[in-house]
């Protein structure tokens, strides 16, 4: 092979000497002898030479590269003795003797001699016998071009894409180490299952790519459930494939969408699955991105296409009018007319929603004002998503958008569906309680088609719930729903929310509703959606409601009255009328002999939880007795003024300002009660209740701050507190080292049950861990981390520092004494009140206080 120069035994002992320092590998390539030389240590890995051999020819080295790879390492060679080329990286496959494919990944340089023609290339190697860690962009490369070969030579077969499912909530689980690992299981499994490594790719982080020339779908079939029986109990895996040769492509590249889009619909289908390519879904798909091309025009051009249609919403008691829901429609300039349910869920997806939404807001709003100058009291609800809830600037943007429009908050109500991820309370419940404080009313919408219970309710706070259409079709043919339609009220009586059966098409539907009494009806039978101009056309009036209403129950009833259907007769039918347009406040009528109850008004039976108030004794319904109450005003009333007095009703937790007075009809004595609702109508968020908790706790601590002689000791009574109100992990606090200028020590730390104790570790924490923590911290700002891994390529020492502690979510807060840093509060991986900092911040101002007076002391 030629005989070693003396300048050749010097390079080679600096490779020798590079590779020993350094643990890498390196070759030497003489261009004027065509030998390319290698580190000693590159003999001992994967068998790629003969035993006692470091070094082989240009040929040699070329005759084990693969077949696929061996093009573009000729080329690279051919540049580099020319001259036109001095620097490279590369990445590609060789056999070793074993017959195993090795990928080799190599970056070097050309160095030139005196005469300036190419002399040696001395480059670095990497070498790897997996086919899971090469540049994904290669992989990319390399398999077009086997896809090619194989299109030309008219191979049939498949091409199969197969990926982890929920790899990120894999990370999140368990560490990225572990969703690593699992990658790795994945591709194991591929070459022990389809043997060939030259037909496996890597295309990205958790999907590879298989070729499988010759292959039928009954293979693919096979070669799928083989690797997944593979990964059973480590992840499940998704799968889309592609035949070869059945659709005329243009370019190979065009076969890997279709095995991507395969891949797609697998994992939107349920995933762990396989999915061969269809024709018909991927042309939905690229209408999807067409018409999301459009809705970007049509927001870039000011929401043109965009429009609102209004569906009104009646009272029940009266058919009035109460409002109207905002609908959103989109015409497109390619397709005309657009579904809600096609371009809703893409605006969605692309993040667009949350622009059309506020547009939507402001357009509905304007509108509401318009019709407030006919009828004063029109109310106007507003659908959002989920995705614009979960945008930081929300909360402001609605109150901005609402001051602007002029309205009170009262007008507007703003409706959430049920399939959304509501179970998120606390989130949800702090940006609508900012919103109910303005007056603004929350519905959820398509109510009972949800994912969650009925006993949400309890826990987000809402003032109305529409049940949804899907129940109220036909309701008049099914017990069923007729029954779960009237469980549904109930439940919302007793949490004193309003509730709005949408869907209403035909009288004998709304026959069947109005046994249950809710609050609203909405629904074609009413008016259908319509634009603001045809609005009032399209409304039905009160009275053509009232006589559908009427006729529907006299052939309920048989008679052109209600007298056969009525508790007390023709008594009942005059009371209702002229109760028609009663307020909320609640409503009763009383045999003052009997104590029975002749008539009780929605209100009332929306907060005693009563449908049939029919013989019942007023003293067992409003007040839980099981005799008459003692301080019964019958005896004080009269027929020519009210008896006024206030109580405070225990059984239903209320405080009442009560009006009674005597009433005679038909030659009965009849108690009639207007009670008004007087209890402090304030909003108490789950957020707000957990900070009555944090106050109530803090107060004992306040004293202990104060009077505690025992300063360690009143600082581990806060640290406490602190720790077992966030239920955290750890709360501690950290104040300057006093032997290390800049450098901060753990002084104190609480730990919860089976938490192991960091402080001892935490001690000389060097000022370049904590830099980004203090640049907050002069600003007066906290520290809030939600979840660890993005500070993992933006800041990977604090990443390292917490993650060796097993920290994903931190809440830390300055000590602050004149502006100055002088200690933090931390509180590790706290569940609950993860985005709320005051709680911490208030007690690290109680012990600036305490530290001020331990100062003055000393």
């Amino acid at each position: 092979m030629g005989t070693v120069t003396t300048s050749e035994d010097h390079l080679l002992l600096s490779i020798d000497q590079f590779s020993e320092s350094t643990g890498d590998y390196y070759l030497l390539f003489r261009c004027q002898s065509g030998i390319i030389h290698f580190s000693q240590n590159t003999k001992e890995v994967f068998d790629l030479f003969p035993q006692g051999e470091s070094r082989c020819t240009l040929e040699q080295w070329r005759s084990i590269v693969t077949a696929v790879d061996l093009p573009k390492l000729k080329k690279l060679y051919e540049e580099l003795l020319r001259g036109s080329r001095t620097c490279y990286t590369v990445n590609y496959r060789v056999r070793n003797r074993l017959g195993q494919t090795v990928w080799i990944n190599s970056r070097g340089k050309c160095f030139l001699d005196a005469s300036g023609r190419p002399d040696y290339v001395l480059g670095r190697l990497s070498v790897q016998s997996s086919p899971d860690r090469p540049d994904g962009a290669y992989h990319h490369a390399a398999l077009r071009q086997e896809l090619e070969q194989l299109r030309r030579a008219a191979r049939e077969g498949f091409l199969l894409i197969m990926g982890v499912d929920n790899l990120r909530s894999i990370n999140l689980k368990h560490g990225r180490e572990f969703g690593d690992a699992v990658v790795r299981s994945l591709a194991e499994g591929i070459v022990d299952t389809v043997g060939n490594v030259e037909q496996i790719f890597h295309i990205n982080g958790d999907s590879f790519a298989v070729v499988l020339p010759g292959a039928a779908a009954d293979d693919v079939v096979c070669y799928f459930r083989s690797i997944q029986d593979k990964l059973r109990g480590q992840c499940t895996i998704s799968g889309g494939s592609v035949p070869l040769l059945d659709y005329q492509v243009p370019e190979s590249s065009v076969l890997i969408q279709y095995a991507e889009s395969s891949l797609e619909a697998a994992k939107a289908s349920g995933k762990n699955r396989l999915c061969f390519f269809s024709p018909e879904d991927y042309e939905k798909k690229l209408t999807a991105l067409e018409l999301r091309e459009d809705l970007e025009t049509a927001v870039r051009r000011g929401f043109a296409g965009f429009s609102l249609c209004y569906q009104p919403q009646v009272r029940s008691e009266s058919f009035d009018l109460f409002g109207a829901e905002a609908l959103l429609r989109f015409e497109s300039a390619r397709r005309g007319t657009v579904p809600p349910g096609e371009f809703i869920p893409i605006l969605e997806e692309s993040g667009l929603i949350y622009q059309v939404g506020l547009w939507v807001l402001q357009c509905a709003l304007e509108q509401c004002r318009i019709w407030r100058a006919q009828f004063p009291s029109f109310h106007i609800s507003v659908n959002m998503s989920y995705m614009q809830l979960y945008r930081a600037e929300i909360e402001t943007d609605v109150l901005r958008i609402l001051k602007a429009s002029g309205l009170p908050g009262d007008a507007l109500t703003i409706e959430v569906t049920e399939s959304m991820q509501l179970q998120d309370y606390q989130h949800l419940n702090t940006i609508f309680s900012a919103w109910k404080q303005e007056g603004i009313g929350i519905s959820v919408d398509d109510f009972g088609t949800g994912y969650s219970s009925l006993s949400w309710l309890k826990e987000l706070t809402v003032d109305e719930i529409k049940i949804d259409r899907c129940f109220v079709s036909g309701v008049q043919n099914s017990a069923y729903n007729l029954r779960l339609i009237s469980n549904m009220i109930e439940l919302a009586d007793s949490c004193h929310i309003r509730v709005c059966c949408e869907g209403v098409e035909t009288p004998e539907e709304l026959l069947a509703l109005e046994r249950l009494h809710p609050t609203l009806y909405q629904g074609s039978l009413f008016a259908t959606p319509s634009v603001p101009d045809s609005f009032a056309h399209h409304y039905r009036s009160r009275q053509d409601l009232l006589r559908l209403s009427n006729a529907g129950q006299a052939a309920q009833y048989g008679q052109g009255t209600l007298e056969d259907a009525s508790y007390f007769s023709p008594e009942k039918a005059e009371l209702e009328s002229a109760l028609l347009d009663a307020t909320e406040d609640i409503l009763s009528l009383c045999d003052m002999q009997t104590h029975e109850i002749y008539y009780l008004n929605q209100a009332g039976q929306r907060l005693y939880g009563l449908r049939d108030y029919r013989g019942q004794k007023c003293y067992k319904v409003f007040r839980g007795m099981d005799t008459p109450c003692a301080f019964c005003p019958n005896e004080h009333l009269r027929q020519d003024s009210f008896y006024v007095w206030e109580d405070h009703n225990d059984y239903c937790g209320r405080h009442f300002l009560l009006k009674d007075k005597l009433l005679l009809l038909k030659g009965k004595k009849l108690r009639m009660e207007v009670a008004v609702d007087i209890t402090k109508r304030e909003y108490i968020s789950q957020t707000t209740r957990e900070r009555l908790e944090f106050a109530q706790t803090v107060a004992g601590y306040v004293e202990a701050l104060a009077r505690q002689t025992d300063y360690r000791h009143a600082v581990d009574q806060v640290l406490k507190s602190v720790g077992e109100f966030y239920r955290a992990d750890r709360a501690y606090l950290f104040e300057p080292s006093p032997l290390h200028p800049g450098h901060w020590d753990n002084t104190f730390e609480w730990c919860d049950h089976q938490v192991l104790p960091q402080r001892e570790h935490l001690q000389n924490v060097p000022p370049n861990a904590l830099e980004r923590w203090m640049r907050l911290f002069e600003q007066q700002r906290s520290i809030l981390i939600y979840n660890l891994e993005p500070l993992q390529k933006t800041s990977p020492l604090e990443w390292q520092t917490l993650h060796q502690q097993g920290i994903q979510r931190l809440i830390a807060v300055p000590l602050l004494d004149n502006s100055q840093v002088i200690g933090f509060i931390g509180v590790d991986n706290p569940r609950r009140s993860i985005h709320d900092d005051s709680q911490a911040r208030v007690l690290a101002s109680f012990l600036v206080t305490r530290f001020r007076l331990e100062k003055a002391q000393q």
